[in-house]
């Protein structure tokens, strides 16, 4: 179980490495093209601040997830450094607890938002904005996933 779950992981991972590499290509090239249709020929594209926007906020939540994965997410670690090690663990655990809360937490109101959102298009681009929404819940359960993996990894041992 530990092992497909490592492998699942890591498998997630490579997803998510490219599929933000990508978005962020995306995001990169449409703005630039948007400014070069703005300055240059006065004809600025009216779907191209829709499509920046919603890669945005997909690049942003899988980022975030790729943070929780690597465990490089908000921490102050000059102050848990100095702690001895069991109030360090304390910690550890807790700092955890609200990373696995925050995720449930995005996986239900995303979940939520996108059935308020349905019905609705957007503006330039005509796509539902559930879409967009979606990104919370599978941000949220990537994040799951990730935590799982490394629980399994403490679990066993590994650092």
């Amino acid at each position: 179980m530990k092992r497909r779950l490592r492998a699942l992981n890591r498998a997630i991972v490579g997803i998510e490495t490219w599929a933000a590499g990508g978005l962020l290509i995306i995001v990169s090239g449409v703005v630039l093209l948007q400014v070069l249709m703005r300055y240059l020929f006065a004809q600025p594209n009216p779907w191209s601040e829709e499509v920046s926007r919603f890669c945005f906020i997909w690049l942003s939540l899988l980022g975030a997830s790729l943070a929780v994965e690597k465990r490089s997410h908000f921490r102050f670690d000059q102050v848990v450094r100095k702690l001895e090690p069991p109030a360090r663990r304390a910690v550890e655990v807790a700092a955890s607890a609200v990373v696995l809360l925050f995720a449930l937490l995005l996986i239900g109101t995303g979940i939520a938002l996108m059935g308020l959102t349905m019905g609705e298009r957007s503006a330039a681009l005509d796509l539902p904005v559930a879409l967009v929404y979606a990104a919370a819940p599978v941000s949220g359960v990537l994040m799951v996933i990730h935590m799982l993996a490394e629980w399994a990894d403490v679990a066993e041992g590994s650092p």
